[in-house]
């Protein structure tokens, strides 16, 4: 019995100090929910740009491969080709990045291609470059809200 008492004892002295500090975990709540919310749109923007950055250099690979395969085609399906790897992606626009091929030159990236099609000894190459500007969910300050992710993919034309 005397147990009983003890702990009912201790039970009311436990609820009395609650009662007193009970408004202090409201404002620990009211002062950390904004860095919580904050650190959480952060790692979001984060995770954004490194799938849009993924998504643009897929995309520069997409297009010089397809470019690569068949590059008797026009480059328009090359271009066709990289937009559509890149509108896979969720958040991405499809029209936003600038796509640019350069191909038809040597190893050393200046001297065109003097045979055709290309040989094993003579190989040609194509550089399918792609520029995408990322904006953040929300302005930040001191950071700044745009970035320019810029990716070159080269490869061998097949023969």
């Amino acid at each position: 019995m005397r147990t009983a008492f003890t702990l009912r004892s201790r039970a009311r002295r436990l609820f009395r100090f609650l009662r007193k500090e009970g408004g202090q975990s409201m404002v620990e709540l009211a002062l950390l929910l904004p860095v919580l919310v904050f650190g959480l749109i952060g790692g979001a923007d984060m995770a954004r740009a490194y799938a849009l950055q993924l998504a643009v250099q897929n995309g520069a690979r997409a297009g010089a491969e397809a470019y690569a395969i068949d590059y008797s085609k026009n480059a328009g399906q090359a271009v066709a080709r990289a937009r559509q790897e890149m509108g896979q992606t969720p958040g991405m626009t499809s029209g936003a990045p600038a796509v640019s091929i350069r191909a038809g030159f040597q190893a050393d990236g200046v001297t065109a291609c003097t045979v055709s099609p290309p040989t094993v000894d003579d190989p040609c190459f194509v550089t399918v470059q792609i520029t995408y500007t990322f904006h953040t969910l929300i302005p930040w300050p001191l950071i700044p809200n745009t970035a320019n992710f810029d990716r070159s993919t080269t490869m061998r034309l097949f023969y």
